[in-house]
């Protein structure tokens, strides 16, 4: 089992000067979520669409909280749609019932509710990640093997890239390989919309 979000671990910035309207916190929680989702953990490289700013808390429950930086989530454009307005109650203190609802991707309880199975998809270990995979942002009907296989093949491909100007045969065939794959995973996602 892995993290949703690998070897990136996400922390919001303690202090931060209150701005508005909340876009201009874009590239402060850009930086902070390591310019990967903070729900799905999908690298900006994989996707076609621009990231969002999520509001943990939905704005019509919160109001009071549309600038709130610790409530801002940078997320990608799948995973903003996905969520929405959705929230398990209609009281904005009221997080779960009967243990669904939602956890705030930038604390460790995130990682006490969802893992990656060995291939990469998004599974709910506890009946919170359950609901964030099947109701919430539906990972379970989402390419995210194919997400998680495109962003380990990314990573490949830019090591290889760093060693671009020394490749062997053997290595330049790897790098061609990869390319190709990485190829294929791009067209899926394309297709898919995510």
């Amino acid at each position: 089992m892995n993290r949703v979000h690998g070897n990136i671990r996400i922390s919001r910035k303690s202090h931060m000067d209150q701005m508005k309207p909340y876009g201009k916190y874009r590239e402060s929680l850009r930086q902070d979520f390591g310019r990967i989702c903070g729900y799905c953990g999908k690298s900006e490289l994989v996707t076609k669409n621009s990231f969002e700013i999520d509001h943990f808390i939905p704005q019509r429950l919160a109001p009071e909280k549309e600038d709130d930086y610790s409530n801002l989530v940078y997320s990608c454009y799948e995973c903003n749609r996905k969520k929405s307005g959705k929230w398990p109650s209609e009281d904005k203190n009221v997080q779960f019932i009967d243990g669904k609802g939602f956890v705030d991707p930038a604390t460790e309880e995130y990682d006490k509710n969802l893992m990656r199975d060995e291939e990469g998809n998004i599974i709910g270990i506890t009946d919170a990640g359950k609901y964030m995979v099947e109701i919430g942002f539906e990972f379970d009907k989402r390419p995210m093997k194919e997400i998680y296989r495109a962003m380990l093949l990314i990573e490949k491909r830019h090591q290889l890239e760093e060693k671009i100007k020394m490749l062997s045969s053997k290595e330049a065939q790897q790098y061609i390989e990869f390319s190709i794959a990485v190829q294929r995973f791009q067209e899926i996602l394309f297709d898919n919309k995510e």
